[in-house]
């Protein structure tokens, strides 16, 4: 071949290798190594149904696992195979996440590999299903011989195009088994003797927090007494309908805790709604009508009517009524990260968050909240918590337990030490299982991971379906009360405070929760009963302070601070305002959802990625708001000049109040060498205006300016100061020495007229006059 055609052949295939490559289409492929996934992913496995969800003594003696294999790679995938592997039951709380992630060593195969398809073309799917007893020694079988929590695995294998046969996906859950029915093929027909019941004998004392909580929709910056109140969004109206995340949670509690349904109220017993006084006071005021602001981020004025003021009645009144039959606890007032409240130091939000959001549960619903405890659902009790705890009174903090994968003494699994234990003479910490925490939050479709997991027990959230994560929270919820050696024989279940399950989730959670109750393996312990238990606790050996901070969900320095200085001001305007008599709004409840926003600003319902951006928006329109509530109470500014006519004339003023509130003020007049002002002491100033006369002496005449500033009894500074121009008429003692002089001229003249009268003589200033005719005849 000639040098030109060996070119033109090389040009021709780098111009076929550049079309590929625009094509997208794959020149080489590194193949997939055999017998663990690739990184490049190609298929993947979903969980969609599991039959028996929860295994009891009358279950059907066959688990059918069913599925979706759906190609997410490039290329087709051929030979796809798939099997059932299981694991020995879990025996420790990490062991819950563990099996969930990682090694596949301890898995071992049920059966064979079950062809599912020859070919998997891109973007298509293909079901299976496998079905094997529950026990027996035949193969294949799951081997379940005694109640405990099981992990189990879907095994797929596949031949990419360009590669070789690999592991491609797996798909893995965990299987509660509270008793194991009886196995067909060995049945005595002694249906007592063919079953392995639970060990009932040290049931587990339970007690499950069912949160009721959302994240702050108040638009910031929005004073008490408007009218109608603001939204961010209109989000909380689609959760509060029929079949949103708010209704579906109710709507459990309520159907599990019905007479109908709990006859003896063991359930009710058991469970305690906890509610975001946030979340109250949203829905309180959606009842009266609301408007959604029109920005994207909720922080503008303009808006439009809101749609969810009938759903919101209606949320309301049967959250009401659930109420007066079961415990009812406040969460930290819009979950507000307590470690970064102590770091703003203010008492006043720190005693709104903790010591009175049971009072705004009780105005709201009628009843009276379990008082008490802290419930901290999102995050660590770390160090600054604690130390803001100690100054709120006595406390049972509800916070996770610390465990690892593995104790990094004996490198063994660790199981979460749940024991209550005294950390200050204020505070007793009740632990419950963050192993059992992460699992309840990782059900629904907003699958999250709380901040008070250890990063070993991490388990992706996203790739497991929606069936497997409600898999592993009931076994995680069971896996305690299965195992009658782990101590202490007592338990708190807390999902999550802003948790999102589906309607058939949360009927799961508390179907199992009954039947634990129901089959002797756990008894209710209501949240009041635990509160004045741990309460009671003795000190004892300390295991330690908490961790220092919550690094990952921690709220940055300037936040802190911004909110440390909105806080020092608000409060020192809210002093001085009083009680408008016409419509009965104090100061306290005028200033209230400004102090209320920056809680909101340290809610811990955001992701941790965003909650300072967020927060620092709301802060900015809070702030805006602070300055415009001390620039609304102004002296008026007269525009001209006053003259006063003497010295002792009063010096006259006007006080202009937008506020809706009265408000008690001071004024400050600066007067120059010469004029001395009268202090005319605290003014209490309604909405609307005051005119004033500030008494005032002058011993000069001349034109001055006189700088007027309006000031709370405080001294806090209220609106913009006020120069005067005063010209004074009065002149002082000269004034006084002329007229008094006039005074001794004009006696003296009046005396010498009427001696000279008396003497019947005229008064020599009279001689030059003409005389007149008197009218008796003569002359004057």
């Amino acid at each position: 071949m000639t040098a030109r055609g060996r070119a033109g052949g090389a040009a021709r295939y780098l111009l076929i290798v550049g079309l590929l490559a625009l094509l997208g289409l794959p020149t080489t492929a590194a193949p997939a190594a055999a017998g663990e996934p690739s990184s490049a992913p190609f298929l993947h496995v979903r969980i969609d149904a599991v039959t028996p969800d929860l295994v009891t003594t009358t279950s059907e003696p066959t688990l059918s696992v069913t599925g979706t294999i759906t190609n997410v790679g490039d290329r087709p995938v051929r030979d796809v195979v798939a099997r059932l592997e299981h694991a020995v039951a879990v025996t420790s709380s990490s062991g819950l996440r563990t099996t969930l992630d990682g090694s596949t060593d301890a898995y071992q195969p049920v059966g064979d590999f079950t062809n599912i398809a020859a070919e998997i073309p891109r973007g298509r799917a293909v079901g299976f299903t496998f079905s094997y007893p529950l026990r027996g020694d035949a193969v294949p079988s799951l081997g379940v011989d005694k109640p405990g929590v099981y992990p189990l695995l879907v095994n797929v294998n596949g031949t990419p195009d360009f590669g070789e046969a690999a592991r491609l996906d797996d798909a893995r859950f965990l299987l509660p088994v509270l008793g194991v029915p009886a196995d067909p093929a060995n049945s005595t027909g002694d249906a007592v003797a063919d079953v392995v019941a639970p060990d009932t004998a040290k049931p587990v004392a339970v007690t499950m927090l069912w949160p009721l909580a959302d994240k702050p929709r108040l638009a910031p910056g929005v004073p008490g007494g408007t009218t109608p109140v603001r939204l961010m969004n209109d989000d909380l109206a689609v959760s509060l309908a029929s079949g949103g995340r708010l209704d579906t949670l109710l709507s459990a509690a309520d159907f599990a805790t019905s007479p109908a349904v709990d006859p003896d109220g063991q359930v009710a017993r058991a469970l305690c709604l906890t509610i975001d006084p946030d979340l109250l006071v949203t829905v309180n005021a959606m009842t009266a009508g609301y408007v959604v602001a029109d920005s994207p981020d909720g922080m503008g004025t303009a808006s439009h009517p809101g749609t969810g003021q009938a759903a919101a009645t209606a949320w309301l009144d049967r959250l009401r009524a659930l109420a007066k039959r079961i415990c009812v606890a406040p969460t930290p007032y819009a979950q507000a990260d307590l470690g970064a409240l102590r770091r703003v130091g203010d008492g006043g939000l720190a005693a709104a968050a903790t010591t009175n959001a049971g009072k705004v549960i009780d105005q709201i619903l009628g009843v009276t909240a379990t008082r008490g405890v802290t419930i901290l659902g999102d995050g660590p009790l770390t160090a600054p918590a604690l130390d803001l705890l100690n100054g709120q009174g006595a406390t049972v903090a509800v916070a996770a337990a610390s465990i690892t994968a593995q104790d990094s003494s004996t490198g063994e699994p660790m199981i979460a030490d749940l024991t209550p234990h005294r950390l200050s003479h204020q505070v007793v910490v009740a632990p419950f299982d963050p192993a059992v925490g992460a699992a309840l939050a990782g059900v629904g479709t907003d699958p999250d991971l709380p901040t008070y997991v250890d990063p070993s027990l991490t388990v992706p959230l996203n790739h497991d379906s929606t069936i497997a994560r409600r898999q592993d929270a009931l076994a995680a919820m069971l896996w305690r009360a299965l195992r009658p050696e782990t101590e202490p024989r007592t338990q708190i279940l807390l999902p999550p405070l802003k948790w999102s399950p589906q309607p058939d989730d949360a009927q799961a959670m508390l179907t199992a929760l009954a039947t634990t109750i129901r089959s002797g393996l756990a008894a209710p312990r209501p949240l009041p009963a635990l509160v004045s238990e741990t309460a009671a606790m003795p000190p004892g050996e300390n295991p330690g302070p908490p961790s220092p901070d919550d690094v990952r969900g921690r709220f940055d320095d300037d936040v802190v601070e911004t909110i440390g200085g909105q806080a020092d001001r608000l409060r020192g305007l809210t002093a001085a305002l009083t009680t408008d008599p016409r419509t009965g709004l104090t100061g306290q409840q005028y200033t209230a959802p400004l102090r209320e926003d920056m809680l909101r600003a340290l809610s811990q319902t955001e992701s941790p990625r965003t909650r300072n951006d967020l927060a620092r928006q709301r802060l900015a329109v809070v702030g805006r708001t602070i300055t415009d509530l001390f620039g609304a109470v102004t002296i008026v500014n007269p525009g001209g000049s006053y003259t006063l006519a003497t010295e002792h004339s009063p010096l006259p003023l006007a006080v202009r109040n937008d506020l809706a509130v009265p408000i008690r003020v001071w004024l400050q007049v600066d007067a120059p060498p010469g004029m001395k002002v009268t202090d005319l002491g605290e003014q209490e100033v309604p909405p609307g205006y005051l005119p004033l006369r500030v008494p005032i002496e002058v011993h000069f005449t001349q034109r001055v300016a006189v700088d007027v500033t309006l000031r709370t009894p405080d001294g806090l500074q209220l609106g913009e100061p006020v120069r005067l121009s005063v010209h004074s008429n009065a002149y002082g003692k000269v004034l006084f020495a002329i007229t008094l002089s006039g005074a001794v001229v004009l006696a003296l003249l009046v005396g010498r007229r009427l001696y000279h009268r008396f003497r019947g003589e005229p008064d020599p200033a009279d001689l030059d006059r003409p005389r007149r005719p008197h009218p008796t005849g003569g002359e004057e």
